[in-house]
């Protein structure tokens, strides 16, 4: 039972990788909604949503860096074991992958509530620029804003993918 000793160590740190993620995606929910509130924001279950889509997308890349040391850690072990080849046995990737999380997270909760408010201002003003530059009966003001909305709707959807912001 002794040679297992490190495997159950091992499974640990793990384990405290895969939970660092977690908390610092709550810290930044957290900051996400006391930012929304600053901004006057009513609070949705939008932020709910975007946070359990990146939890997935955060854990998809997690369990695939697990997978990986659990190879690494299992080829370790049996060198080490059967063959007295002495390497750390220990999770290196899921360990890079938690603190590429953590980086990302603690970024977004330093951002400023008011960079937000800024990017949306522009947005709309660009929108109506746009609009009085080269439109003139108001059905084509309405199409154009049903244009920039649904455009505006899947740039959100695929920064989704990308964003690791809450609020």
């Amino acid at each position: 039972m002794k040679e297992f000793n490190v495997l159950f160590i091992a499974l640990f740190i793990l384990v405290g990788f895969l939970l660092t993620p977690l908390i610092f995606i709550a810290l930044d929910f957290w900051s996400g909604v006391r930012k929304a509130k600053q901004r006057g924001e009513k609070i949705t279950s939008d932020g709910w949503t975007r946070t359990v889509a990146k939890i997935g997308r955060y854990y998809n890349m997690l369990f695939a860096f697990v997978v990986v040391d659990s190879m690494q850690i299992a080829g370790v072990w049996y060198l080490d074991t059967y063959y007295d080849y002495h390497v750390p046995i220990f999770p290196w990737l899921t360990m890079i992958g938690a603190c590429i999380v953590a980086a990302i997270e603690i970024r977004s909760i330093f951002e400023k509530a008011e960079d937000k408010v800024k990017k949306q201002v522009s947005d709309v003003s660009s929108l109506a620029e746009n609009i009085a530059k080269n439109i003139s009966s108001p059905a084509e003001i309405a199409q154009a804003v049903v244009n920039y909305m649904n455009t505006n709707d899947l740039k959100t959807t695929q920064d989704e993918g990308k964003s690791t912001t809450d609020q």
